[in-house]
C-alpha cells in the first residue's frame, strides 16, 4: 500500500517546469498561430489534434519539442502508448534530462504489462532524473526555482522508477519476467528500498525453473550487497552443506541467518501467526545446519553452542522429527569431546553426551546405529 501511495503520489508532484514551456511562442507565423491555438483550446481531443497538426505540418521547427512535451500526457491520457514512447525518445534526444517525459513512457510501458518495455523506460527515466539532479543551479532567482521544482521532482521519480521493477515482479508470473526484474532493479541501484522484495521473488522464480547453480549464486550475490532474506540465506546454507561440502560457507550463511532472522518484522501481507511460524521453521534449520557444519569440521565449542542454543527453536520446529537426531548426536558428539581425556574427563559432559545420544538412538534416522555404539562405548568406560 505505501508503494501504491508512493506511485500516485509522484504522478501529481510534477513541477509547471516539466512542461518545458520556455520556449517562445511567435504568434507573428502560422506555426506560432496554430501552437496558440492549440495552447489556448479546452477540448483535449481538438488539443492533441492541433498539436499533431504542427508536428505534421513543421518536422524541422525549433518549437518541436515544445509541441512534443504538451501533447505527450494527452496522449498519456488517451492511451495513444505507442506515439508517447516515440515521443520520449524524441524529447530526450534534446532535453536529455526531461524526466518526466521519460516517466511518461514508462507509465505507457506499465499499461501494457510490456517488461522489456518498463526495463528501458525506468532505466531511461532513472538517466534522466540523475542528469537533472546533477545539473547546475540556474543564477536567475526564477529559473532556480524552476530548476529546484525539477530536481525535486527527478528524486521523487527516481524512486518511482525503481518500484516499476519491482511492480511488475509482483504481478507477473512468469519466473523469466520475475528474474528480469530482479537483475534490472540490482543495475540500476542494489541499495534501491525495493530491492529485497523484488530479490526474493527473483529467487523464488529461479527455484521454480529449476536453475539451481543460477540461485546459488544470485543468493550469495545478494547477500554480498546486502539484500539477500532468509530464504537466499538458508538456501545457500543448505547447499553448501549437502552439495558442495563447503561447510565454512555452510557455517557463514547459516550463522547470518540465525544473526538477522530473529528480530525481523513480519513481510507485508504474511499474517504474524505464518510469519513466525515460517520464522521459527527457518532459523531451527540454519541453527541444525551451523551445528552439522561445525561437527564436520571438529569445531565441538562452536558445535556445541550453536547447537544447544537452537535445541528449543528445533524442538518446536515443523521438520523436528527430521533436525533432532542429528542435532542430538553432533551434541552428543560434542560434550564427548569436550569431556577431555583420561581419569579426569568432565562428568558432566560425559552425561550430557549421555543424555544426547540415548534421545537420538530412540529416533529413527541415519544416526541411530552411531547413537546406539557411542551408548556402548561410554557404557564400557571409553
Amino acid at each position: 500500500m505505501k508503494a501504491a501511495l508512493l506511485a500516485a503520489a509522484v504522478l501529481f508532484c510534477a513541477p509547471a517546469g516539466a512542461q518545458r514551456a520556455r520556449f517562445q511562442i511567435d504568434t507573428q507565423t502560422p506555426e506560432g498561430l496554430l501552437l496558440q491555438m492549440a495552447g489556448s483550446e479546452s477540448d483535449e481531443a481538438r488539443k492533441i489534434e492541433l498539436y499533431q497538426e504542427f508536428l505534421q505540418k513543421y518536422p524541422d521547427h525549433p518549437g518541436r519539442a515544445y509541441a512534443l512535451n504538451q501533447v505527450q500526457p494527452l496522449w498519456l491520457k488517451t492511451k495513444a502508448f505507442d506515439k508517447v514512447i516515440s515521443g520520449a525518445k524524441e524529447i530526450l534526444a534534446a532535453e536529455p534530462d526531461n524526466a518526466p517525459a521519460a516517466y511518461n513512457a514508462l507509465q505507457a510501458c506499465e499499461e501494457q504489462n510490456d517488461a522489456a518495455c518498463i526495463v528501458e523506460w525506468a532505466n531511461a527515466t532513472i538517466a534522466a532524473a540523475k542528469k537533472k539532479i546533477e545539473s547546475k543551479e540556474p543564477e536567475d532567482e526564477q529559473e532556480a526555482e524552476r530548476w529546484k521544482a525539477e530536481v525535486d521532482f527527478a528524486k521523487q521519480v527516481t524512486t518511482r522508477a525503481e518500484y516499476s521493477f519491482y511492480a511488475m515482479a509482483l504481478k507477473s508470473a512468469d519466473p523469466k519476467v520475475i528474474v528480469l526484474m530482479g537483475e534490472s532493479l540490482e543495475k540500476a541501484n542494489p541499495q534501491s528500498e525495493y530491492m529485497g522484495r523484488t530479490a526474493g521473488r527473483a529467487f523464488v522464480a529461479l527455484i521454480q525453473m529449476k536453475d539451481l547453480k543460477r540461485a546459488l549464486e544470485y543468493a550469495e550475490n545478494a547477500d554480498a550487497k546486502n539484500f539477500a532474506n532468509e530464504d537466499m540465506l538458508v538456501y545457500a546454507a543448505d547447499t553448501h552443506l549437502t552439495s558442495t561440502k563447503n561447510y565454512d560457507k555452510a557455517i557463514l550463511y547459516a550463522e547470518k541467518l540465525i544473526s538477522m532472522l530473529p528480530a525481523k518484522e513480519a513481510p507485508e501481507g504474511m499474517a504474524p501467526a505464518d510469519w513466525e511460524a515460517k520464522k521459527t521453521n527457518t532459523l531451527a534449520r540454519g541453527y541444525w545446519i551451523a551445528g552439522i557444519a561445525y561437527g564436520v569440521k571438529e569445531k565441538w565449542p562452536e558445535c556445541e553452542k550453536v547447537l544447544e542454543t537452537g535445541l528449543p527453536v528445533i524442538q518446536k520446529s515443523a521438520s523436528a522429527n527430521d533436525l533432532l537426531p542429528g542435532a542430538y548426536f553432533y551434541l552428543g558428539l560434542a560434550n564427548y569431546n569436550l569431556a577431555g581425556k583420561g581419569p579426569k574427563r568432565d562428568a558432566a559432559r560425559l552425561a550430557a553426551a549421555q543424555k544426547h545420544w540415548s534421545a537420538c538412538a530412540k529416533m529413527k534416522s541415519p544416526f541411530q546405529a552411531r547413537a546406539q555404539q557411542n551408548l556402548a562405548g561410554l557404557a564400557a568406560g571409553r
